[in-house]
């Protein structure tokens, strides 16, 4: 008779053992509150923003981290998404289109967020959106507006609740154009304004055929002295000089160009952030035309109110534009989450195509074609208020998205274009 020991009857010996360990574990889990299941359960929903905290864009990153983080505490506050609680993972971009794949890049990888809302800059805006793609993250752009991020470079898991550049020049061109013949351009020698000028040459076209560019001025971003391009633009006697300057350019050039008498010669229209409007206080001339993304000044709905109420209460500050859309670009997230019951990335997407969300700047839907939402942009004319120690707007158009966005065929050529 062998002496082996009988291994298959030890085997089977010890099976049941096992079995009422692992039964056992289980009961303790269950009793302890702490199943694997439950615990999956409770882990926060991750949102991972890489934004511009540093350099030129910082008051924008700033506002736009506000706005985010409100939405995020008034979710978790009314028993967060999916019953998880929402986290909120920063990283600074610096402006710097590197810095913006290689931190969103970690923010996936290494934090393991399930969703991104993109940064201050156009640029760093198409490199997170290059890594969205690259791994199938949902992005949400709520201050980059390159119409490149929704054409050439657009793929199925970005969107963008910002009116692109193109939607930017057209609403200037409907709302200035029929009153001007001649008009002169400044605007920074980069990509942006450049294609702004084109963007609004092409719909003065079709608004005031008779309408001329009677003289262009290109200085370099950071430019100190505008004198020379200030006298170049005068020399040509417009009715109206057109302006794609912001930050401390604009600052710069408006408070220069006061001397030359550019506003009682004739009128100024620009974009007007809240930042540089706050920034020029009494030295932003009353009567230009500026226009603005979500001035909260022109958005009268209790939403909204109550929103610049809290954020007044909060920060001890006005809310600007980036906050306003900060606060939208996370609850529409929250709202596609939500509806798609899950944090997957393709269920987000089509949940996204579906929702329409009511906020501060009204109902936001985002269309399939381009995921552009159908915000407004709004234009109005400097006025001095006494509720606040800067120049508000008064008598602000409206101007619809589905007025001024790219149609279905010309998004196909563009992206055929690229």
């Amino acid at each position: 008779m062998s002496t082996q020991p009988d291994l298959g009857h030890a085997r089977l010996l010890r099976r049941p053992c096992r079995l009422l360990a692992v039964f056992a574990g289980a009961a303790i889990a269950l009793a302890l509150g702490s199943s694997p299941m439950r615990a999956s359960a409770q882990q926060p929903i991750k949102v991972g923003l890489t934004t511009d905290s540093t350099g030129v864009a910082a008051a924008f990153a700033r506002s736009q981290i506000n706005g985010v983080q409100m939405a995020i505490d008034e979710l978790n506050k009314s028993g967060g998404v999916l019953n998880r609680k929402v986290e909120l993972i920063t990283r600074d971009s610096q402006l710097k289109p590197d810095l913006g794949t290689s931190h969103t890049r970690d923010l996936i990888t290494g934090e393991k967020v399930d969703v991104l809302i993109g940064p201050a800059g156009s640029a760093v805006g198409i490199t997170v959106s290059a890594m969205a793609r690259q791994y199938r993250k949902v992005v949400m752009m709520t201050i980059p507006n390159s119409p490149r991020i929704t054409t050439e470079q657009f793929h199925s898991y970005v969107f963008s609740i910002v009116p692109s550049g193109l939607m930017e020049a057209r609403a200037m061109a409907e709302a200035v154009g029929p009153r001007f013949k001649r008009i002169a351009f400044i605007g920074g020698d980069y990509e942006a304004a450049h294609q702004n000028l084109k963007f609004f040459r092409d719909r003065l076209a079709k608004v005031h055929p008779e309408a001329q560019i009677v003289a262009q001025a290109w200085p370099k971003l950071g430019e100190q002295d505008y004198s020379s391009y200030i006298t170049r633009l005068m020399s040509a006697k417009p009715d109206l000089v057109y302006s794609y300057l912001w930050g401390a350019d604009l600052v710069g050039f408006v408070k220069q160009a006061k001397p030359y008498g550019v506003f009682d010669k004739s009128t100024f229209a620009s974009l007007t952030y809240l930042d540089d409007i706050k920034a020029l206080g009494a030295d932003l001339p009353e009567g230009v035309i500026g226009q603005m993304r979500a001035p909260f000044f022109a958005l009268t709905s209790d939403k909204a109110r109550k929103f610049t109420a809290d954020y007044r209460a909060r920060f001890n500050d006005w809310p600007t534009d980036w906050a306003f859309m900060g606060y939208e670009g996370m609850q529409l997230l929250a709202a596609g989450i939500q509806a798609a019951g899950s944090t997957e990335s393709d269920a987000i997407v089509k949940a996204l195509e579906q929702v329409r969300y009511e906020g501060l700047r009204g109902t936001i839907s985002l269309r399939a074609l381009d995921h552009l939402g159908n915000v407004p942009s709004f234009i109005g004319t400097t006025v001095a208020d006494k509720e606040t120690p800067f120049r508000q707007m008064k008598a602000v158009q409206r101007i619809p998205a589905e007025a001024i966005w790219p149609s279905a065929d010309e998004v196909a050529r563009l992206r055929e274009a690229k």
